[in-house]
């Protein structure tokens, strides 16, 4: 574990200690809830609704072994008194990665940033990197995951970035200061914080204006577009498909992919530089682009061809993000961990190509924090839910009859439509289906509270092991020292804004199994990086 020095403390964050003739404390972290206070940890007392001060005999109970506060208190333990504790929070964690000089990787986007930090994280295990946990994605989260890297141990750092409106993207990017800034996409999200999506784009672009020097962004090619992305001054690594124009970039990642049974099959070469061939399994599209971020960034990193094909025959999503779960009656795809307009599109084409032939049942939630867009993206995805004999609808939540007029204007029947204000309500009507069910939605629906119990314990991680967490961790609205102000809506599978048809679901790429030397192709990637 990390190891934090009274005086750096002192020092870092101009503020001045006191009880120290008490206790000479070892800190080696940081919590912000009193009741998760692990070995040798201090507790951060946050402000908001109601005082974190409030709850620091509680901390010191639970074995914290100092307290940073901004107000006079006492206590048993030593207190680091300072102006903001937040913003001292934040300072700590920026100094400890400064001491930090294995590489650090920042994601963020739309969509896709917590896949692309798993995928980044297991192709690169071998750099034992710290990763974010969760959604610690915030102004608090960031701080916090940044003070757990372990210099000694760790070769690598993996932290996500997520942001829910203008003008919070720039105190991430100055705590993470990233070697590498991954940015998976922009698609419309979080539209009440940010207005439209050219707003979106530029705030995003902040983690890669935030580089290190010498410091790289890694993103598709469908970026350039965005005025922020084309005009960065940093280092660019663009991922772009074979057949797209050229690309003016300091590294550029030709591709091709294939889908057969499945399997990816993935040609990857580098201009000028080495070719890689790579297999996984078969996700969705936007999850695809998300590996393909993922493989550049391991390559980046050092990981070999060897140790990254290695590493996808094991890749897996989490739960809830496109898990397959079949039952003696249905069969069920379940992507409800979260809902955008891009990740709904491109999970419903994903269903579509794997339910073919079978009675089929779309079980919808709302897409939260769109704003002024609600109705036009609501309304696009009811019209698009495609209708045939035998077809239902389930449909969750406040914007349930925007989907239902959608769809009735496009054939369905309404005796095949059902709303529910509430995702149990609805597990009756799951349940008495046959067939494949497609169930997906914003977190604030939590549509998992539909599926039969048969169905949540079979989720690669248990549903009910996450709901268990989830309420030990839930903290009451009085303390402010947890991490519940995370940007869920930003969490999502799909890596490409697109205006495309369900037709056509086939990336129609060839492939080739050419090799080249792994050595000239590992010196060419280093040399380049």
């Amino acid at each position: 574990m990390p190891l934090f020095k009274i005086d750096d403390l002192q020092v870092w964050t101009a503020g001045k200690w006191s009880g120290l003739q008490k206790k000479y404390p070892e800190i080696k972290g940081f919590s912000t809830d009193s009741r998760n206070m692990q070995p040798n940890f201090a507790f951060v007392a946050l402000c908001a609704k109601r005082d974190g001060h409030d709850f620091i005999e509680d901390a010191v109970k639970n074995g914290a072994v100092a307290v940073i506060a901004s107000k006079d208190v006492e206590t048993s333990v030593p207190v680091l008194k300072v102006e903001d504790t937040l913003k001292a929070l934040q300072t700590i964690a920026k100094f400890h990665r400064l001491r930090f000089d294995a590489p650090v990787v920042g994601i963020t986007g739309s969509c896709g940033k917590t896949s692309t930090k798993e995928f980044i994280s297991h192709l690169a295990a071998w750099k034992k990197p710290l990763s974010t946990k969760e959604n610690f994605n915030n102004e608090i989260g960031v701080a916090l995951t940044l003070t757990q890297i372990d210099i000694r141990e760790n070769l690598c750092a993996v932290i996500e970035a997520g942001v829910a409106k203008c003008g919070q993207m720039k105190e991430l990017a100055d705590m993470i200061e990233p070697d590498i800034a991954v940015i998976t996409n922009i698609a419309p999200c979080h539209m009440e914080g940010f207005g439209e999506i050219a707003n979106i784009a530029r705030e995003k672009s902040l983690l890669a204006r935030g580089v290190a020097k010498d410091g790289w962004v890694v993103m598709h090619s469908n970026l350039l577009s965005w005025k922020a992305f084309e005009e960065l001054e940093c280092k660019k690594a663009v991922l772009a498909p074979n057949d797209a124009p050229e690309i003016r970039a300091d590294l550029v990642f030709r591709y091709s992919v294939k889908e057969e049974k499945d399997l990816v099959k993935i040609d990857l070469a580098i201009e000028d530089g080495g070719e890689y061939y790579f297999e996984m399994p078969l996700f969705t599209k936007g999850m695809t682009e998300n590996a393909l971020l993922s493989i550049a960034t391991a390559l980046m990193l050092g990981t070999t061809e060897e140790q990254i094909a290695m590493r996808l025959e094991t890749l897996k999503t989490g739960a809830m993000r496109g898990s397959i779960v079949e039952t003696e009656k249905a069969k069920f795809y379940i992507d409800c961990y979260n809902a955008s307009p891009a990740s709904m599109k491109d999970a419903m084409r994903r269903f579509l190509s794997i339910s073919e032939n079978s009675p089929r049942m779309f079980v919808l939630g709302d897409m939260a924090e769109l704003g002024l867009a609600t109705l036009r993206y609501h309304k696009e995805i009811g019209e698009i839910t495609p209708f045939a004999e035998g077809n239902k609808a389930v449909l969750v939540g406040a914007n349930a009859q925007i989907y239902k007029d959608a769809m009735l204007s496009k054939g369905w029947d309404e005796n095949s439509i059902s709303i529910f204000e509430k995702s149990p309500d609805a597990a009756g009507a799951l349940a008495d289906f046959s067939g494949w069910i497609f169930v997906k939605g914003s977190r604030v629906c939590e549509l998992e509270k539909s599926l039969p119990s048969e169905v949540k314990a079979s989720l690669p991680s248990s549903i009910q092991e996450e709901e268990e967490q989830a309420s030990e961790s839930e903290i009451p609205e009085e303390e402010t020292g947890e991490i519940q102000e995370e940007n869920d809506e930003e969490d999502e599978n799909f890596n490409e804004f697109e205006e495309e048809n369900f037709e056509d679901e086939d990336i129609e790429n060839d492939y080739s199994e050419e090799e080249s030397d792994d050595e000239e192709k590992s010196e060419s990637l280093e040399d380049r990086f």
